[in-house]
């Protein structure tokens, strides 16, 4: 693999990593945007925290390489349910942002994986 196309890969991951530690530390903190938009989803407080702490913990685990993919998997059933929260409130377009997060997610997760069976 050409190694811009390396370098580019990592710059995306890094730049998906730092949008989760950011979106994890806005849950933990308790903005008001954050407070508002679970209880719109119905959801009780302390999963506004669980959630955040997930967020954290997979935006950490993605930046090391041989955790990639378990981290992108992870965060990417974390965005199913986010995309699947914000449909089944009737807030549909609210679903716009996770379900990129999402594809761009399943494809950091498909492109580590294709990396891991061209490696043994």
């Amino acid at each position: 693999m050409k190694k811009w196309i390396r370098i580019a890969g990592w710059i995306v991951v890094g730049l998906t990593s730092l949008f989760f530690v950011q979106s994890g530390i806005q849950k933990l903190a308790g903005t008001e945007q954050m407070v508002e938009m679970f209880h719109k989803l119905g959801y009780p407080d302390w999963s506004r925290v669980a959630v955040g702490w997930v967020e954290i913990a997979g935006a950490v685990l993605l930046a090391l390489p041989r955790l990639t993919l378990y981290a992108a998997t992870a965060l990417g059933i974390l965005m199913i349910g986010a995309v699947a929260s914000e449909v089944m409130s009737g807030q549909g377009m609210g679903a716009f942002i996770p379900g990129q997060w999402l594809i761009l997610l399943a494809l950091i997760a498909g492109l580590r994986f294709r990396f891991y069976l061209q490696s043994k």
